[in-house]
């Protein structure tokens, strides 16, 4: 199962003891967390459902989202506004990644012709912040701004096993789903993140998709040993693993210097 799916679970739960929030801003946020990845716009009734808040509430608080732009109307529907994105796109740290990486993944991208994401930790799930496709594979395994699959992708399993106190097998194992034969077993999961923090790279073949690879590396910075996951994805008739492991390693040195340039340069004094 994809860390969104669970994260789609906790959205469809009002609050831990099944009651919504008694304030405005926690009500707010249910609104703004019921939107899921795959939807473009929501009704009022929708909405209700998912947050379990009182429709007229729903209502009340989704005009003021409208007339604050964080919602858009979409006929009777809803959808999220612009300004959310701008807000989002302030984040300092994953401003300052995205900045650090951007040329890096775009030469990266070019030179072996493939998709390239950059992926960092968010919560108890993992946030696709940056994603430049070659012209061999236009189906990218993850649009910026969606959540990755934690257990069979090579940028999930990296993250599994470099923060396992951030993302516990105990949470993480009841929400796998096979997404193709090839995809690892929860008995298979624990050997396959010892291997990987001993390597300290990831692999997955056709775990994710069927036709194709992924290759994945840690991004390090200045104050997170982990900042990120870089993979790229490939088909996987004639492609080289052991060529991406080395391009994908030099453009993380790379990143993680300009990350630490930019980091300083940004530090308050």
């Amino acid at each position: 199962m994809t860390t969104a799916s669970s994260h789609r679970e906790r959205e469809d739960v009002a609050g831990g003891d099944g009651e919504p929030p008694k304030t405005v801003l926690g009500k707010v946020g249910l609104i703004l967390g019921a939107f899921r990845e795959d939807d473009f716009s929501l009704s009022l009734t929708e909405l209700t459902a998912r947050t379990g808040v009182a429709k007229a509430t729903v209502h009340r608080l989704c005009q003021e989202l409208v007339a604050g732009e964080l919602l858009e109307r979409d006929g009777s529907h809803y959808r999220l506004g612009l300004q959310l994105y701008e807000i989002g796109l302030r984040a300092p740290r994953q401003r300052t990644l995205r900045e650090a990486a951007r040329p890096v993944i775009e030469n990266l991208a070019q030179s072996l012709d493939n998709a390239i994401t950059l992926s960092v930790p968010n919560a108890s799930e993992l946030l696709c912040i940056e994603n430049v496709g070659g012209h061999r594979n236009r189906a990218r395994s993850s649009l910026t701004g969606r959540h990755m699959h934690l257990h069979s992708t090579a940028a999930g399993k990296l993250t599994l096993a470099m923060l396992p106190d951030q993302y516990p097998l105990s949470a993480v194992v009841p929400l796998m789903l096979r997404r193709t034969p090839r995809t690892l077993t929860a008995a298979q999961l624990p050997d396959e993140l010892a291997r990987i923090r001993e390597q300290c790279y990831a692999t997955e073949i056709e775990e994710h998709r069927q036709g194709y690879l992924a290759v994945a590396v840690p991004v390090r910075g200045t104050a997170h040993p982990f900042a990120g996951a870089l993979s790229v994805i490939a088909p996987t008739a004639g492609s080289n693993i052991a060529r991406m492991l080395v391009a994908l390693t030099t453009a993380s040195h790379t990143i993680t210097s300009r990350l630490t340039v930019l980091e300083a340069y940004r530090a308050p004094l």
